[in-house]
């Protein structure tokens, strides 16, 4: 398995000896959006600041790991948030990894990402110098 990209929005981490990785990618927000009956992402919040029920965690860990990991049940997403030591290790795992798939509202305060960055471009130019 290849290591975790965060250029990606995915989290690294080890449970004895063995590497996993959480990301929250365009399948696993669906269905984050389906499990919690959701009508968009940025509702994720409120579940996330509502004071998590323990299932609730469990769900959020195991469907961070499905994009990397598409076999992981509820039972062994139970089983890794004990061997990481528990509630608040595991939930700040899922925290970070979702702040890693929104790397411009954990930045700047806003997750749309069209909105123009400010400051001039520094890419290439398209053509070259004096082409008309």
């Amino acid at each position: 398995m290849a290591s975790a990209n965060p250029q990606r929005g995915q989290l690294g981490f080890e449970v004895d000896g063995q590497r996993w990785t959480m990301a929250f990618g365009t399948n696993a927000l669906c269905a984050i959006e389906d499990e919690f009956g959701l009508t968009d992402i940025t509702q994720l919040e409120g579940v996330l600041n509502n004071k998590p029920s323990l299932r609730t965690i469990r769900t959020l860990f195991r469907l961070g790991l499905t994009d990397c990991h598409p076999d992981m049940t509820d039972m062994e997403a139970g089983q890794l948030i004990d061997a990481v030591g528990g509630l608040e290790p595991s939930l700040e795992l899922v925290s970070r990894a979702i702040e890693q798939a929104f790397p411009e509202a954990a930045k700047d305060g806003t997750a749309d990402p069209r909105q123009p960055k400010a400051g001039r471009g520094t890419g290439k130019p398209s053509t070259p110098r004096g082409a008309k």
